[in-house]
């Protein structure tokens, strides 16, 4: 095996802990974010009533979910931000812009999914980086990913770390939602590959970090990656798939592999 020279982080469930997971996760919780819109209807006073909302923003991620898969995209990611200006345009007692689009989606999405730092997740990207390995992110994400990720790891190093991309290398991060697809797709495993390459790095010689089977583990085996599977819980490896190279129950053991 390859010594390994980049370590590539998935984000929900590996490097942040959310209360309500992923994207995904989320809007599976219908009753559960009531508080949230209701929250969200008084905080920026909309003109509409919080299950309007509410469910205007679910039909409307379906919406474009639908029309990229119709569009022959098998994984599609869609926007947040896009969602809530077009739910904004409609209900918003002033024209909207994209920028308080953001401002009304970040405050619903800390409303509705407070999140923290993993145990040992900041002391395990410091020392990764001092002893020289590069560092990037392929991640299923939003626009809020990077801002609640830079303001963790900024409370978390009290003020040495003031953005995420000083512990990353920006041109291997990778966000679906700037993609436009999400993981298991390929599309961030072979940017990945293609910004490493004039530097003579080979898929073998990078691994990649994350908690789901799936979209982290077979996904990056497909593009020729090593895999550091992450349970915590000392979850087994399905019998019927390829075994990641390593499984990980603290984040800290990375030290110990790299």
């Amino acid at each position: 095996m390859k010594r390994v020279r980049v370590i590539l982080w998935d984000v929900y469930g590996t490097l942040l802990q959310a209360k309500r997971g992923d994207l995904d996760s989320l809007i599976r919780r219908e009753r559960e974010l009531r508080d949230a819109f209701e929250r969200t209807v008084v905080n920026f006073r909309l003109t509409l009533a919080a299950d309007r909302l509410q469910q205007l923003f679910l039909d409307c991620l379906a919406a474009e979910r639908d029309q990229a898969i119709d569009r022959g995209v098998a994984h599609p990611e869609v926007r947040v931000d896009e969602i809530w200006f077009r739910i904004l345009e409609r209900t918003a007692p002033d024209t909207p812009t994209l920028n308080y689009a953001r401002e009304v989606g970040l405050y619903f999405e800390r409303q509705a999914n407070p999140k923290r730092l993993m145990p040992q997740a900041y002391e395990t990207l410091t020392v990764l980086n001092r002893l020289g390995r590069r560092q990037g992110i392929i991640s299923n994400a939003q626009f809020y990913t990077p801002i609640e990720l830079s303001e963790l790891l900024r409370a978390e190093s009290d003020g040495a770390v003031c953005h995420y991309q000083s512990l990353f290398d920006r041109k291997l991060v990778f966000f679906s939602y700037e993609l436009g697809v999400a993981k298991p797709d390929q599309t961030a495993f072979q940017r990945v590959i293609e910004q490493l390459a004039p530097d003579r790095i080979e898929p073998a010689e990078c691994l990649m970090v994350g908690d789901s089977f799936d979209n982290d583990v077979v996904a990056a085996q497909h593009a020729g990656l090593q895999t550091a599977w992450f349970a915590p819980a000392g979850a087994v490896p399905p019998a019927e798939l390829p075994r990641p190279d390593y499984i990980l129950g603290a984040l800290g053991e990375l030290e110990s592999i790299v």
